[in-house]
């Protein structure tokens, strides 16, 4: 298999898949497990689209870690809310918030125009209940330490990529859209340039990738 293809996550494999509809009843109910249970089973995939999303600029000011677990963290709060049945559901909703947090960070410091070296560190709020039952779990099958070099070379040449050519791929190829989910969220496309897109914007990231194997 063409290990660019293979770097990314793709579609859900069953071993990844999880009943979202019933551990989040559990975790309603204060099963603390099962939350950990259910945000672990797209943690990979948040940290990887977050890294793509903050790009080399914001990583300078804000980690990615720092946008996952205050994202796990929303979703605590939001947990009497949140109507989700699927893991596609879970995951957009995920990256829709970690999305938003990344938005406010990027207008926050192109405002002040901060120079990087009087910056300090995000700070740190300690574990909360989500992080510690997160810890508590192994490390997800999908990530191992035969992929885990190219996975981040992968994602740093993604990161560089422009906009749209970035977007297409996180979409299709971390959340595992459909092209019909991708078309109408990158607004006034058809299908067949959305695909068009798609197949242009891999071989930019080629372009980027190879010459660094």
């Amino acid at each position: 298999m063409d290990p660019l293809i293979a770097s990314v996550p793709g579609s859900l494999s069953a071993v990844e898949r999880v009943d979202v509809a019933a551990l989040l009843a559990r975790a309603r109910d204060g099963d603390t497990e099962a939350l950990g249970r259910l945000l672990e089973s797209q943690r990979d995939r948040l940290r990887r689209i977050v890294k793509v999303r903050l790009g080399e600029g914001l990583r300078r000011f804000l980690s990615t870690s720092d946008v996952v677990q205050e994202t796990h963290r929303a979703a605590l709060e939001s947990l009497q809310r949140l109507e989700l049945s699927s893991e596609q559901d879970l995951l957009a909703w995920l990256a829709q918030v970690a999305t938003n947090r990344i938005r406010d960070q990027h207008d926050h410091y192109a405002a002040r125009k901060r120079d990087a070296t009087r910056d300090v560190p995000w700070p740190d709020e300690g574990p909360g209940p989500v992080e510690e039952a997160l810890a508590a779990r192994e490390p997800s099958p999908s990530v191992n330490a035969a992929g885990l070099e190219m996975a981040e070379l992968v994602d740093d040449c993604l990161a560089e990529l422009p906009p749209e050519y970035r977007e297409v791929i996180v979409l299709r190829d971390y959340c595992g859209a459909s092209w019909e989910h991708i078309t109408a969220q990158l607004g006034d496309r058809s299908l067949h340039a959305v695909q068009q897109l798609h197949q242009r914007a891999w071989i930019k990231l080629r372009k980027l990738v190879l010459p660094q194997l």
